[in-house]
């Protein structure tokens, strides 16, 4: 007796990690642009609620006071939700909520992005390749390539070791990059000279210390906390629509990348 088979894989057969990466970018597009959603049609439900309340208090066609001092009167629906929805994000800022899905949206495509002047084998030894520890996202691009490693907890960000918070394709013994032909676009036009988390002073070759460090992590938080999380929501929805596309145009199954070797 033949074990029955379905199509041309056994039932049984392993997800590659093609399959398993493609099936969880498109739940972390689903999850972005379901929590968008559902974000908006709370706001609508409040400020539909409010406008009804007035009604049924017969303080139409007067206009709703503002929900703060800064804010002229709300006399439209459409002006209720927006105003509801500045409140919802405030209440997200508040929470210090971290966006649930990153990507570098560029468009540029990686492999015509000039790199700065900045000789980097020969500034290893000194800096220790820090700039392997810093966190961004991936593009699309490095998503349906394969090679490049994202952390599937918070998605897209490069992929980095618990052990020293280096990036996954760090080597190391010699801080060298393993990927180094097919790097990320952000790794391409990174110019650590005047990154303070870097270089205390790069023209003396000059490391930053772990105190200083620590004060521009401190500052860039602060930067973050307050950003303008309409615009967050609004570039979300460019990050969904890269994505839904990629995914969809992305082949279910793609045979291992075959490239020139890496430098170590």
């Amino acid at each position: 007796m033949t074990r029955e088979t379905y199509g041309t894989a056994e039932p049984d057969a392993p997800v590659t990690r093609a399959e398993f990466e493609r099936a969880v970018r498109s739940l972390n597009a689903s999850d972005l642009l379901l929590r968008d959603t559902v974000l908006q049609l709370a706001a609508r439900v409040v400020s539909l609620t409010d406008e009804l309340v007035r009604r049924i208090d017969l303080v139409e066609p007067l206009p709703a006071p503002p929900s703060t001092p800064a804010r002229p009167p709300t006399a439209t629906v459409e002006g209720a939700v927006e105003e509801a929805m500045d409140h919802a994000l405030a209440q997200i800022r508040a929470a210090d909520v971290a966006p649930r899905v990153q990507l570098d949206a560029n468009g540029t495509n990686k492999y015509e992005t000039p790199s700065p002047d900045v000789p980097c084998e020969e500034l290893i030894p000194l800096c220790g390749a820090r700039c392997c520890t810093l966190s961004f996202p991936l593009s699309t691009a490095d998503l349906d390539e394969g090679v490049v490693r994202w952390d599937y907890g918070q998605p897209y960000l490069i992929a980095q070791r618990a052990s020293d918070g280096y990036c996954v394709h760090n080597a190391p013994d010699s801080r060298g990059c393993t990927i180094h032909p097919l790097r990320p676009r952000i790794c391409r036009a990174y110019d650590c000279r005047d990154d303070k988390r870097i270089w205390r002073d790069y023209a003396t070759r000059t490391p930053a210390t772990d105190e200083d460090r620590a004060v521009i992590a401190r500052q860039l938080d602060t930067k973050v906390n307050g950003f303008d999380l309409l615009e967050r929501a609004k570039r979300r929805t460019v990050v969904v629509d890269i994505e839904t596309r990629a995914i969809s145009e992305t082949p279910a199954y793609r045979a291992p990348w075959v490239g020139p070797p890496v430098r170590r």
